[in-house]
C-alpha cells in the first residue's frame, strides 16, 4: 500500500490535524479490497467514508464463516458489516448512533429491480437482525460476482461527527490525483456511476477525457430531493448496472437513451 501511504500524506499537508490516522485509511482499503471484483463492471465513484478513529478500530468484527479473510476491525465504512448492526459487534463501545441506510439502497438497487419503498425492506430495520446480516452478505457477494464496486474519490473521511472537514474539496482533488484515479483507470470499468455534484466537479473532467459516454452523474442519496426524485435515482442505478451486467456496454449504450441523463444531472444540481 505505498501509494496509498503517499498519497495519504500529501493530504494530511491539506487537513492537518483533522486527517484520518493512517491506519483507519489502511483498514478501509482492506475492506474495499475484499470486496473489489475480479473484472469491474460498473464502478460507483461516492465522496468518502466517515472519520473512523483509533478506538473505532478496537471495536471486533467478529469471524464470519462465510467470508474467510474479512477484515476483524469495524470500519465506518458501508463495506463493514458492522457499520449499522450493533448486535455484530455486541461492544459497549460501540457508537450510538452509525450506519449508511442510504448506501445500502443504492447497493440494494445495483442488484434489483425498485418499484417502490417497500422494495428495500431485506436490508433495513423491518427485517430480523440476523436474516438482515445474512441478506446484506449475499447482497455483497452478488455485487462482487457482478462486477459492481464502490470506490471512494477521497481515501480519507471527509466528514467527522455530522461535519465536513475544512479544505474538503482540496483534499477530495489531491486525492484524486494521487491515487484514487489511479484506480478507476486500471480498474476500467465499462461505466461508472458518480455519486453526489461535488465528486463531480473534481472528476468529470478526467472522465469525459477517459470513459466517454460511459459515466452517469446521480445526486447523494442524501441530497436535497423529494422521495419521489430518490426513487427514480434508484431505478436509474437498477437500470445501468442490469444493462451492463446483463447486455454490455453495448447494450448500455443504447438502454441509456431511455434514462434521462439530464434530470440526472439537474438532481445532482440540487445535492
Amino acid at each position: 500500500m505505498d501509494d496509498l501511504i503517499g498519497a495519504h500524506e500529501r493530504i494530511q499537508r491539506i487537513l492537518g490535524s483533522h486527517t484520518e490516522p493512517l491506519e483507519s485509511v489502511q483498514l478501509v482499503e482492506t475492506y474495499r479490497r475484499f470486496w473489489k471484483p475480479a473484472t469491474v463492471r460498473v464502478m460507483l465513484l461516492a465522496e468518502s467514508h466517515v472519520y473512523t478513529s483509533e478506538d473505532d478500530r478496537k471495536i471486533a468484527i467478529p469471524h464470519i464463516p462465510d467470508l474467510p479473510g474479512y477484515p476483524t476491525q469495524y470500519a465506518k465504512f458501508v463495506y463493514c458489516l458492522g457499520y449499522g448492526e450493533r448486535t455484530l459487534t455486541n461492544s459497549a463501545s460501540h457508537p450510538r448512533r452509525d450506519g449508511t441506510p442510504q448506501f445500502w439502497k443504492i447497493f440494494f438497487s445495483c442488484n434489483n429491480p425498485i418499484s417502490r419503498a417497500e422494495d428495500f425492506n431485506p436490508i433495513l430495520g423491518q427485517t430480523s437482525t440476523e436474516q438482515r446480516l445474512l441478506n446484506k452478505i449475499k447482497l455483497l457477494q452478488a455485487l462482487k460476482a457482478k462486477g459492481i464496486w464502490l470506490v471512494d474519490t477521497s481515501i480519507v473521511a471527509l466528514y467527522r461527527d455530522g461535519n465536513k472537514m475544512p479544505n474538503m474539496n482540496a483534499a477530495l482533488l489531491e486525492s484524486w490525483h494521487a491515487y484514487t484515479q489511479d484506480v478507476v483507470m486500471s480498474s476500467n470499468p465499462e461505466h461508472v456511476i458518480c455519486i453526489g455534484k461535488g465528486v463531480a466537479s473534481v472528476v468529470e473532467g478526467d472522465l469525459k477525457r477517459h470513459f466517454p459516454g460511459r459515466y452517469s452523474v446521480v445526486a447523494q442519496p442524501n441530497a436535497f430531493l423529494s422521495s419521489e426524485e430518490h426513487m427514480a435515482n434508484y431505478r436509474t442505478y437498477s437500470s445501468i448496472c442490469s444493462l451492463v451486467t446483463y447486455h454490455g456496454r453495448g447494450g448500455l449504450a443504447s438502454g441509456l437513451n431511455s434514462l434521462s441523463n439530464k434530470a440526472l444531472l439537474d438532481a445532482a444540481d440540487r445535492d
